[in-house]
């Protein structure tokens, strides 16, 4: 699933189904390259689901077992805030080529993990991923 179809998805508590939030951004983390978090907009505090807190992603909504699941920045360490979001970042070799601005993420809505890393000029597959900060996505030199 590319990330750029699961923006705009509602977070839905299955134990309660209501409504708890809408995803907005991502977190990412290498090796293995997977989602570490999804950031979301709520009428609250929370700010962000960790990926081992997602019971299910499917077509038309993102399903947490409890409302408690949504956390602050706070509450966990995967950096789920708005300068960690990968997409329109730089994308970076190891050797310090620049590839462009990341524009999508392909991953497996089971597992959270990124097939593919997707720029204007070519798809990387994901095991390349190196790195992901506030400035750039780092990956490895194939």
């Amino acid at each position: 699933m590319l990330f750029s179809q699961a923006k705009g998805r509602n977070v839905v508590a299955v134990s309660t189904a209501e409504t708890l939030a809408t995803v907005t951004g991502l977190s990412i983390a290498p090796a293995p390259a997977r989602i570490a978090a999804l950031r979301v907009k709520t009428r609250g505090p929370g700010t962000q689901v960790t990926w081992n807190n997602v019971h299910s992603f499917g077509p038309d909504a993102v399903t947490v077992r409890t409302p408690d699941t949504v956390q602050g920045d706070q509450d966990t360490t995967a950096p789920a805030d708005k300068h960690h979001d990968p997409i329109g970042k730089r994308v970076v070799t190891e050797t310090g080529q620049d590839l462009g601005a990341l524009g999508d993420i392909d991953f497996d809505e089971t597992t959270g993990h990124i097939q593919r890393l997707i720029t204007a000029g070519q798809d990387i597959p994901g095991e390349r991923l190196l790195g992901a900060g506030t400035y750039a996505i780092v990956i490895a030199v194939p």
